[in-house]
């Protein structure tokens, strides 16, 4: 709870001069009795308990379905606001009515720009990205496009997806976009929330007029391919399957899913 509690503050710090409403989703099996111990650990938000684990997406799709304002602002727990810039991001999402997605600049505990946009992955992205083939050549190139290695991120930019753990959205769209799939039970659910959004004729940008401190280290990305039995790799694996199967899906002649 140290992390949510962190994350809260900053929060509460930053967002001070916005009028909004905070949900912490417990999307684990706690307890009746820890759980009722957190709900006391917490103030200005509201605890909403899933009663078991429903993946990511099922968790911000929770979350989504209790929030009643203009703009949603799914945030990871281990995430920290540093500045009130939000509200600067929601003033220009506003000029443009096919703007749905937004990303902030996220860093790392040493203020290290991590690739929270990316361009949309290959079916051999992952291959050339973090397995042996990484060090055959033309691996470097396709890296560098995945991780869009010679974009300025400093900088205003369309980008095809942005990383789920801080993204805002334009609640309106939802009626278009809809929420994130469920389908996926951990990661690529935001690679496919951005791909649908660009389906249906909205914009994804990043724009790091605000940061975020993210100090955690994406699991798949810190083991490689070391471990095949390592759980989060295996879901990384399962979750690419399942996002290129759709992608060809959504391909078919007629399929207007």
């Amino acid at each position: 709870m140290d992390q949510v509690q962190d994350c809260l503050q900053s929060i509460q710090t930053h967002l001070s001069e916005i009028e909004y409403e905070c949900f912490i989703i417990s999307n684990s099996e706690y307890s009746e009795t820890d759980l009722a111990s957190h709900c006391k650990s917490i103030s200005g938000a509201t605890m909403v308990n899933t009663g078991n684990n429903l993946g990511y997406a099922g968790g911000v799709n929770i979350g989504i379905s209790h929030a009643s304002g203009d703009y949603i602002y799914v945030l990871n727990p281990d995430c920290l606001l540093t500045d009130s810039n939000i509200n600067q991001i929601m003033y220009e999402m506003d000029k443009e009515s096919d703007w749905a997605i937004s990303g902030p600049k996220v860093v790392d505990q040493n203020y290290n720009v991590q690739p929270s946009c990316r361009a949309f992955p290959r079916p051999w992205t992952f291959l050339m990205v973090r397995s042996i083939l990484s060090r055959f050549p033309g691996a470097a190139s396709e890296k560098g496009r995945y991780l869009m290695d010679a974009f300025d991120h400093n900088s205003l930019k369309e980008v095809d997806w942005v990383s789920g753990g801080a993204t805002l959205v334009k609640a309106e769209v939802l009626n278009v976009i809809g929420g994130m799939d469920e389908r996926y039970f951990l990661y690529m659910e935001d690679v496919d929330w951005c791909r649908g959004c660009w389906r249906k004729g909205y914009k994804v940008k990043y724009m790091p007029v605000s940061t975020v401190i993210h100090a955690g280290q994406h699991q798949s990305i810190k083991l490689g391919l070391k471990m095949f039995s390592n759980i989060h790799l295996r879901w990384h694996l399962i979750s690419m399957f399942k996002y290129f199967i759709k992608g060809s899906l959504l391909a078919l002649p007629g399929n207007n899913q």
